[in-house]
C-alpha cells in the first residue's frame, strides 16, 4: 500500500544520498551534482520545521508497505495577483525499484487530495518533460489533465527541451 508521511530525522541520510545520486534520483529530476552537506542541512531544517502543510513548499516521504521509496514535493505558484490565484506545483522522485509499478500515480493522487484538503487552493499542477512518457501516464492516471506544451522550458544535458503542463482542479477532484 502506498502512503505519504512527513520527513523524519531518520530519513535525512537516505534522502541526501538519493538527491545526490543521478541514478537514484532519475535523469528527469537530475540537475547536476549537489553538495551532500548542504542537502543534509536543508533536509535537517525541514524536519525541524512545523509539520503543518503550507502552500509555499513542502516534502513528504512516499512509502510502500511502510518502506520509504521516494518523495513528493511542492512549491507555491501564482497565476494572478489575488491571493486565491495561488496553486501548488508538485513533483515526485522515486527510487528505481519503485518506478513503473503505479506508485507514482497513487502518490501524486494522494498528494493532490491532501493539498486540496489542507490548503485554500483551487489548482494543483505538475509539469514533466515531453520525453518522460511514464510520468505523463502517471499524471493522467492520477486524474491530471494535460493543458499545455511549454516550448523551450528546460535545459537538460545541454539541450533545450519542451515540457508538458498538467493540472487538477478542486472540481476535477470532486468529479472523481
Amino acid at each position: 500500500m502506498t502512503t505519504l508521511r512527513p520527513v523524519r530525522a531518520d530519513d535525512v541520510e537516505w534522502l541526501t544520498q538519493m538527491l545526490c545520486d543521478r541514478d537514484a534520483l532519475g535523469s528527469h529530476n537530475w540537475s547536476g551534482p549537489l553538495d551532500a552537506d548542504v542537502v543534509r542541512n536543508v533536509l535537517a531544517r525541514q524536519v525541524a520545521e512545523d509539520a503543518r502543510l503550507r502552500v509555499e513548499r513542502g516534502r513528504l516521504v512516499v512509502q510502500v508497505d511502510a518502506e520509504p521509496v521516494g518523495f513528493v514535493s511542492w512549491v507555491g505558484a501564482r497565476w494572478g495577483p489575488e491571493p486565491q490565484s495561488v496553486c501548488a506545483s508538485i513533483g515526485i522522485a522515486l527510487l528505481p525499484a519503485s518506478r513503473g509499478r503505479g506508485v507514482g500515480t497513487t502518490a501524486q493522487r494522494l498528494l493532490a487530495r491532501l493539498l486540496f484538503d489542507a490548503l485554500p487552493i483551487a489548482r494543483v499542477q505538475a509539469d514533466t518533460a515531453t520525453d518522460n512518457p511514464a510520468e505523463r501516464k502517471a499524471l493522467e492516471r492520477a486524474g491530471f489533465t494535460c493543458e499545455a506544451l511549454l516550448r523551450g522550458a528546460e535545459v537538460r544535458d545541454g539541450r533545450v527541451r519542451d515540457r508538458l503542463l498538467f493540472s487538477m482542479t478542486r472540481a476535477d477532484l470532486a468529479a472523481g
